[in-house]
C-alpha cells in the first residue's frame, strides 16, 4: 500500500472517530435531560478513549524507532493518565475542560515533536483532527 492511499485511509478513519463527538453534542443541543446526560457521559468518555489512543500512536512510533526511546516512550503514556484523572474530576464541565486541554496539549506535541516514526503526512491530519475535537469540546461545554 502505497503512502497516498494510507493517508487517505487514516484522514478518512480520524475524521471518522470525530463523528462520536459530532453525534453527542447534536443530541446533548436536541435531547431531554436523561438523554443529554447520557450522551455528555459518552462524549466525555470517549474523549478519554480517544486521548489515550494519540498516546498508544506514540508509543507505537517510539517502539520502532533507533533513538531517544525513552524519552517518547514516558510521553507516550501521559495521556492515557491524564484521561483517567480527567474522568475522576468532580463535574463533568471540569471533565470537558480537562480533556480538552489535554487535546491541545497533544496537538502542540504533534506539531512541535511530531514523534519518532510517524509518517510526514500524519503531522497535519492530526493538527486538523485536534482543531476539530477542541472545537466540540467548547461546544459541548456550552451545552452544560
Amino acid at each position: 500500500m502505497n503512502g497516498i492511499n494510507k493517508r487517505g485511509k487514516a484522514g478518512l478513519l480520524g475524521y471518522a472517530g470525530v463523528m462520536p463527538f459530532i453525534m453527542a453534542v447534536i443530541l446533548m443541543a436536541s435531547a431531554g435531560p436523561g438523554l443529554k446526560k447520557m450522551a455528555l457521559d459518552a462524549f466525555l468518555i470517549y474523549g478519554a478513549v480517544i486521548l489515550s489512543f494519540l498516546g498508544g500512536i506514540r508509543w507505537g512510533a517510539a517502539t520502532t524507532a533507533d533513538s531517544d526511546i525513552n524519552h517518547a516512550l514516558i510521553v507516550s503514556v501521559i495521556p492515557s493518565l491524564w484521561a483517567v484523572v480527567c474522568l475522576l474530576l468532580p463535574s463533568s464541565e471540569a471533565s470537558a475542560w480537562a480533556l480538552m486541554t489535554g487535546f491541545m496539549l497533544m496537538g502542540v506535541a504533534d506539531w512541535a515533536y511530531p514523534g519518532l516514526g510517524v509518517a510526514s503526512w500524519m503531522r497535519p491530519l492530526r493538527i486538523r483532527l485536534t482543531l476539530l475535537v477542541v472545537a466540540f469540546h467548547l461546544i459541548a461545554i456550552g451545552l452544560m
